[in-house]
């Protein structure tokens, strides 16, 4: 059975997520962060595997291939997290892999999960040296320190907060010392911040980093991550980013500040929502150029909304900017790939019946290009 390990007891484990000392959350959360948590383990007192809860993060590591302790934690998930969590609003959990046979057997705590690839930086020297010299004019670039409880004033300033909370609670101690930078626009909104977390006992420390969506492709981005590790560097032993493989911007921004790609690794995820848990299956098949299985998780979607299920109008994923006639549209590519056109243009024309009428997707579809002749195009093109 799975059993709860007191606070106290919490380093018992920290041995168990060697695999991957590289993510400094394992330890962090072990070690010193403020946020509330729980730690699951196989046995009290000579441990084998462990578990945080984080919501919405479980961290499992130690061994991957004990039945019973697997089994338990699968009710574990479904009878008590999945249920709080969705008290709490989440759509769905995310599993941060403590070795590679996680990565194999996580399957056994949940079916339906799903990996992503991830990436993971270090920086040693920057590379935008003169960065004080691009913040525009009408623009300030400030310390996540003590002076940012003055500020409480800004737009945006509870995007911010929020960001810091986990690690650095309560502000009034751990904004003590710079933890990253922000930028302000005319000393009225916060647009960009970059922000230290997962301080580790062994003095490494990662950072976090985002820009609202109106400021983004300005290089706002590069300037507080540059600010940032220049501090970083001075200051811990490593400093590290990690960031989806499928995030390009964020990876590229890394490499545009100095930071070096060290590993890949994989985590690991689960969404309530049947529907939209399809909609991300068929994503990933699809990028993978499985189009036999992609048109699988969209058939499935699509057979919900014909039914008008639940998970389909409760779904977070369709909605006003992806809705159903996407998903054909989708779906009419797969068929295209696996050239089979009958059903390419049964779907397609359901599409457009239905009011899909992105012109400049449809006209960069590679898939429907080779299939279609360029009178075809026209005529579907005509139709929107």
């Amino acid at each position: 059975m799975t059993k709860e390990l007191k606070k106290a007891d919490y380093l018992k484990v920290i041995n168990l997520f060697n695999d991957r000392k590289y993510v400094n959350s394992f330890r962090s959360h072990l070690e010193r962060t403020p946020i509330s948590k729980r730690v699951l383990v196989d046995d009290l007192e000579d441990p084998k595997t462990a578990v945080i809860i984080v919501p919405p993060r479980l961290f499992i590591g130690g061994r991957a291939d004990n039945q019973e302790f697997n089994q338990d934690l699968r009710n574990y998930i479904d009878n008590v997290l999945i249920p709080e969590y969705k008290e709490l609003k989440y759509t769905e959990v995310d599993f941060y892999l403590g070795n590679d046979q996680w990565e194999k057997n996580i399957l056994d705590v949940i079916e339906e999960s799903f990996h992503y690839d991830r990436y993971y930086y270090e920086v040693k020297d920057i590379k935008i040296r003169n960065w004080k010299e691009l913040v525009p004019k009408g623009y300030s670039v400030k310390p996540v320190d003590l002076t940012l409880l003055e500020n409480t004033h800004l737009k945006n300033y509870d995007w911010i907060e929020e960001e810091i909370l986990e690690n650095w609670e309560p502000l009034e101690e751990g904004l003590k010392e710079i933890r990253g930078f922000y930028l302000v626009r005319d000393e009225e909104e916060i647009v960009a911040w970059c922000t230290t977390e997962y301080l580790t006992e062994s003095n490494d420390i990662e950072v976090g980093i985002a820009t609202r969506y109106e400021y983004q492709k300005r290089g706002f981005s590069s300037i507080v991550g540059s600010a940032t590790a220049e501090y970083c560097i001075s200051k811990y032993s490593s400093s590290g980013w990690h960031c989806g493989q499928r995030n390009i911007g964020s990876w590229k921004t890394a490499e545009k500040i100095g930071f070096e790609r060290i590993l890949e690794y994989k985590k690991a995820s689960y969404v309530f929502n049947r529907v939209d848990l399809w909609v991300i299956k068929a994503y990933w098949a699809k990028q993978k150029d499985d189009y036999k299985e992609a048109s699988e998780w969209y058939e499935k979607v699509i057979t919900s909304a014909l039914n008008q299920t639940d998970d389909y109008k409760e779904s977070y994923y369709l909605n006003s900017d992806f809705q159903i006639e996407r998903v054909y549209f989708r779906l009419s590519e797969c068929f295209a790939a696996l050239k089979n056109k009958a059903k390419t243009i049964e779907v397609l024309e359901r599409a457009i019946e239905l009011g899909y009428n992105d012109i400049d997707q449809f006209q960069e579809s590679n898939l429907l290009n080779k299939l279609f002749s360029n009178m075809e195009i026209k005529k579907y093109l005509e139709s929107m």
